[in-house]
């Protein structure tokens, strides 16, 4: 059962071999496992990004068929967050620098 976000009062159901990660049996479970959700992306100071499926997919079977250094696609991201992270701490200490010489 999922909330249409267009109209939150219209509940769809789907068949449980449809979308097995959405099967819900009733409208307060959804509910529940909502704020369970968030409640635990607040608690835990995460932030939630969109990809769309498709291009997930292809991310990830890219990832392995070209024998790339990553196990998942959220490897990938992971990785390339971390070193952009780390390119940009760079960048900041080399501006300091930069600064403290002129």
């Amino acid at each position: 059962m999922v909330i249409s976000p267009a109209n939150p009062f219209f509940v769809v159901r789907f068949k449980n071999s449809m979308i097995p990660q959405l099967s819900h049996t009733t409208k307060e479970e959804f509910i529940r496992d909502a704020i369970r959700f968030k409640l635990t992306m607040l608690s835990q100071g995460y932030e939630y990004i969109e990809i769309p499926k498709e291009q997930f997919g292809l991310l990830n079977e890219a990832v392995k068929e070209m024998s790339a250094p990553y196990y998942t696609t959220e490897d990938f991201v992971n990785t390339q967050i971390k070193e952009a992270i780390g390119e940009y701490q760079e960048w900041k200490r080399m501006r300091k620098s930069v600064k403290k010489n002129t």
